[in-house]
């Protein structure tokens, strides 16, 4: 268990290491923005008015 929570922790580092020292790099990152049908069709219905 030891191994498999350092190897997490030691890859959660070298990704903050690499996003902090590349330059641009945080803008190239993308998040995952799953939008709920509500509000999908609460856009749709607002965009037909």
């Amino acid at each position: 268990m030891i191994c498999s929570v350092s190897a997490v922790v030691l890859l959660f580092i070298w990704c903050l290491v690499k996003v902090l020292t590349t330059p641009g790099e945080s803008e190239h990152m993308h998040g995952f923005e799953q939008e709920p049908p509500d509000v999908a069709a609460q856009r749709s219905r607002d965009a037909h008015q």
